[in-house]
């Protein structure tokens, strides 16, 4: 069961008699989560998005069990019942000749194991459903087209600031800050962290394409991964089966800030020019593509300060090739819920309920950063090297990638260990 008393030999926490307030700087998939959480926690939140309308922009993302099983605590699985799409399997190929090196079995087997499901699901999807259940809940309160410019700290409370397009000045009062605002987080500047500078070297293309004028191999429910030199690409159904999200990852010193810069299909197509027909294929099915430069970062040290921290990209964003990026950003806020139930909002017992969530969250994130890095070399080699890989692939068992990955899926951030 989630620990949500003191620690042993700890004097409980003094009760009190308002909720706590809480404000979360972002509104994407992690902010709402958290907000979420938070209210089921006790807290009250108000959330506040620079954007004036949530559109979420990008295609698919995968949940795995670590993900799935903390968004059935409020909803979520329930309410993407007829639209995320749970794969049979992770389906990997060759791009050169489209031989299948290795098929784990996803689906019934895979919650089986897990307790929880895989899902595949359009962010679009994913952030209407959470943003239903936040304008259902009367602890939260959204505010839409405000920009966080600075923080104002005082020992028994926190402020931020923000401007909206015509420039006029709102500040909200609270317990608590969290910077959900993503990867290019003005909260996590304020909180006198670095911003992120380090270019991978490899650009994510994507698309959608409608499932009758995609390729039959692509309609299946599976998750799919083609592996090539310097390249591969994953796809799989989204929207109830209605469209197929792919993206291609290739090796590219192009950069530029933001998620949806249009892509050339050109480009694109040409890259994959000398791979299998099928992958052709796939690739030449999209109408349109959007780019953007994938960004890596080292761990930190610390999220938090006083009465604030973060979550998600704005603490941790990494690399997309083990798919943890959502998921992990759903992690931070459910373990920040489970740690701040309870606990009144006076600066010690908040300063060092944030030092715990940064001593319980930073190694894990840092682990997954550093594996979904070598997974993306891995999938990119070639040569010796590649033929190797494609031979292990082959010989190991159906389960072992499961088996391998048990630490990452089995884990419930819930469960704070004391």
């Amino acid at each position: 069961m989630p620990d949500e008393g003191p620690e042993p030999g700890q004097t409980p926490e003094k009760p009190f008699d308002r909720k706590p307030h809480g404000l979360i700087a972002g509104a994407g998939i992690g902010g709402l989560a958290a907000a979420l959480f938070l209210a089921r926690a006790g807290w009250r939140i108000t959330i506040a998005d620079r954007e004036p309308a949530l559109l979420e922009v990008g295609a698919g993302l995968q949940l795995a069990p670590n993900a799935t099983r903390l968004l059935k605590d409020i909803g979520i699985v329930d309410d993407l019942d007829d639209i995320a799409v749970e794969p049979s399997g992770l389906h990997v190929r060759l791009g050169r000749d489209g031989q299948t090196v290795s098929r784990t079995p996803l689906g019934r087997s895979g919650e089986s194991r897990f307790g929880a499901p895989f899902l595949v699901v359009h962010r679009a999807d994913l952030q209407n459903a959470l943003l239903r259940r936040v304008e259902q809940e009367p602890a939260i309160e959204l505010q839409l087209g405000l920009r966080l410019v600075d923080i104002r700290e005082r020992e028994d409370s926190i402020a931020g600031l923000f401007i909206d397009a015509h420039e006029q000045e709102t500040r909200f009062e609270a317990d608590l800050l969290v910077g959900a605002d993503g990867l290019w987080s003005k909260a996590r500047s304020l909180a006198g962290l670095p911003s992120p500078t380090r270019y991978s070297g490899k650009t994510a293309w994507r698309t959608l394409i409608p499932r009758d004028e995609a390729p039959l191999f692509a309609r299946e429910a599976e998750v799919n991964l083609w592996l090539g030199p310097d390249a591969h690409i994953v796809h799989y159904p989204v929207c109830g089966g209605h469209e197929i999200n792919v993206v291609a990852i290739i090796e590219d010193d192009w950069r530029e800030e933001g998620w949806s810069a249009p892509g050339n299909p050109d480009i694109v197509n040409s890259r994959f020019r000398n791979w299998n027909t099928k992958a052709r294929d796939l690739i030449a099915a999209a109408a349109s593509w959007n780019r953007w430069a994938l960004i890596d970062r080292a761990p930190e040290g610390r999220w938090s300060r006083a009465r604030m921290t973060l979550l998600g990209d704005a603490a941790h964003p990494m690399m997309p090739f083990l798919a943890q990026g959502a998921s992990q950003a759903i992690e931070d806020g459910a373990a920040l819920a489970v740690l701040l139930g309870g606990i009144a909002p006076e600066g010690s017992a908040l300063a060092g309920i944030l030092k715990r969530y940064d001593a319980l969250r930073i190694p894990r994130t840092a682990r997954i950063q550093k594996e979904a890095r070598r997974q993306g070399t891995i999938y990119h080699l070639d040569g010796a090297a590649g033929w190797m890989r494609d031979a292990a692939l082959r010989l190991l068992p159906t389960d072992a990638l499961l088996q391998r990955y048990d630490w990452l899926f089995s884990h419930d951030a819930r469960q704070i260990s004391t």
